[in-house]
């Protein structure tokens, strides 16, 4: 990736971009990327593949930013919201980071607050089905039982996008949410406990292809539909 381009180039208003790489054996000189916290908590990391994953995923956020902005990734300096969701001071750009398995996913828009997730089809001995609301638990009964982790999986990723667009994260019990069937085009229905339907402000709710046993969502909030760019990173190189 270069540093050459300006935000407004890279991401037009409307558009939402989004950038997907798979983790695999990443240099440890791309460390140079990160920041002393970064470091740290990539160095806390005891098996090679979390290594690889963190490794991706924050130097790609870096790079992305940088070649948006305009800027050293290696000189970026994070602060993080109110529920801890980080931000650049003094950037107009919006980005949300997220990895699971061997994928990383990152999310970067023009000044409209969004939220990523991907998730690697998982299939424990028993599904967290408390998360669920009781319009989902409803049509999730209905999936058959082969299905039922692919499911219960694209549920998630939708919850989890709106509440990482929102800020809020897993401080809001994603049971409270009510989106569509997997079956169904991706859509915020309700938010129990808000005084309207919608959160703040109008929802935009996105599925993604993140690849095989992998289910991905992107939430954006408030304006009109977005088109959503998707780009495939082979390598994170530097």
């Amino acid at each position: 990736m270069t540093a050459d381009s300006a935000p407004d180039v890279l991401v037009r208003p409307g558009e939402c971009h989004v950038w997907t790489a798979r983790a695999v054996s990443v240099s440890p000189d791309r460390l140079r990327l990160l920041d002393d916290r970064e470091r740290r908590v990539y160095e806390s990391l005891l098996r090679p593949g979390e290594r690889a994953l963190y490794l991706t995923a924050h130097a790609l956020l870096r790079l992305v930013l940088g070649e948006a902005l305009g800027r050293d990734p290696a000189g970026l300096v994070f602060a993080a919201g109110p529920h801890g969701k980080p931000y650049l001071e003094d950037a107009p750009v919006e980005f949300s980071l997220s990895h699971s398995g061997e994928r990383v996913a990152v999310a970067l828009t023009s000044g409209t607050p969004v939220g990523v997730d991907v998730e690697r089809v998982t299939r424990p001995a028993e599904l967290p089905l408390p998360v669920l609301s009781e319009e989902e638990r409803v049509a999730f009964d209905r999936v058959p039982g082969p299905e039922r982790a692919a499911a219960f999986t694209a549920y998630w990723v939708r919850k989890e996008a709106v509440l990482k667009a929102t800020g809020e994260g897993l401080r809001v019990d994603p049971a409270r949410l009510t989106v569509s069937a997997p079956d169904r085009p991706a859509r915020l229905i309700g938010w129990r406990g808000r005084n309207d339907v919608q959160p703040h402000r109008t929802v935009r709710l996105y599925d993604l292809d993140a690849g095989e046993d992998y289910r991905g969502a992107v939430a954006l909030l408030g304006g009109g539909a977005h088109r959503i760019v998707r780009r495939t990173v082979s390598s994170v190189r530097c």
